[in-house]
């Protein structure tokens, strides 16, 4: 199954809204309306009104990437294809794509998520035959040292050192929250034979260790709010995670994350959202005054698609087949597992 990202006109409150559930998907109403000053009855129209305008896509969760010790990649470059559109289906069918962007000049930003590093090559040359991308880049993304390791974007977040192992119960909570993260926990005890009070303390835990991901898919750009990359080039000797942070102190105002990559010692992403073509150049002039930065070229974001049906989906199938929907005892799943 896949997402297509659409774009309406949002005004600020819903821009805000959309921001609050991208941090937490599961957030209540009445925390949302006291955030944005609006009452319950508001939020649910304007939540409803974002869903049937293609903005919200729906909450969706899994188990961490983090926790299945994979490695996100990312491939990037020009592609030759007439209409780089046309060529998303084909991205698809590897079970490693997460993410695809088409931004200008047919420009293709493809995220994946590997089960080893071993796959890198592989799937590295898949992207470049099937986008028609001659002259590809492959980053490894950093998972140390990231500038804002609580900013979940396609399950790239730092490893912790140890995971608590999940139990049976954990594994069905997260079946049973895949297709709808804001289910509510009394629904989510039915279906899995427990108590609220159990599933919730099973939640917490697992949201608390990192090993239970929630995501919102949304339109992305959001309304009149452009999808900004800035490929930026480090001068010699220029500490990259310095530099990130500095760039997200400056941009605080907006919503905005930066990507590393561990075998690009040079390279940094600076993606964000903004309203207004003026907006977008004061941040590239802000990134190009940096005296660590060399280069700095921007780019705009078209189309994108997110991808739900990857290994991780299928591990979670793989066990449910084998363990949940039985009714016998399993053994769970171990931290870095990738085989039920």
């Amino acid at each position: 199954m896949t997402a297509w990202i659409s774009s309406e006109e949002m005004d600020s409150t819903d821009q805000k809204l959309a921001n609050l559930l991208a941090v937490d998907p599961r957030m209540h109403l009445n925390e949302i309306a006291r955030r944005l000053g609006i009452s319950k009855q508001a939020v649910h129209h304007r939540m409803k009104s974002l869903r049937e305008r293609g903005a919200l896509k729906g909450a969706v969760a899994g188990i961490s990437f983090a926790y299945l010790n994979a490695v996100p990649v990312g491939v990037f470059g020009r592609s030759n294809v007439a209409c780089a559109e046309d060529v998303l289906d084909r991205l698809g069918d590897s079970e490693f794509t997460r993410r695809v962007i088409v931004a200008g000049g047919n420009y293709l930003y493809v995220v994946g998520q590997l089960r080893t590093i071993s796959e890198l090559d592989k799937y590295a040359e898949f992207v470049r035959r099937t986008a028609e991308m001659p002259e590809p880049t492959v980053g490894i993304y950093c998972l140390e040292d990231v500038p804002m390791p609580d900013y979940h974007v396609d399950g790239i977040n730092p490893r912790r050192k140890s995971y608590r192992p999940l139990t049976d119960l954990d594994m069905k909570i997260i079946a049973s929250l895949r297709d709808d993260a804001r289910r509510p926990i009394a629904e989510i005890a039915a279906k899995v034979g427990t108590s609220a009070k159990t599933v919730k303390r099973h939640m917490d835990s697992m949201m608390a260790d990192g090993s239970l991901e929630l995501h919102m898919v949304q339109d992305a750009p959001l309304g009149g709010h452009l999808l900004s990359i800035i490929h930026i080039g480090l001068r010699d000797g220029a500490d990259k995670a310095e530099v990130a942070r500095g760039l997200l102190s400056r941009n605080r105002s907006l919503d905005c994350y930066v990507r590393m990559f561990s075998n690009l010692p040079r390279c940094l992403f600076l993606v964000f959202w903004s309203e207004s073509m003026t907006e977008m150049r004061h941040v590239l002039r802000d990134v190009s005054k940096d005296e660590a930065v060399e280069s700095a070229m921007m780019n705009i974001g078209c189309f994108e698609r997110i991808y739900d049906c990857t290994w991780r989906d299928a591990l979670l199938d793989d066990w449910m087949r084998q363990h949940g929907r039985s009714g016998t005892r399993g053994h769970g799943l171990m931290p870095g597992t990738h085989h039920a």
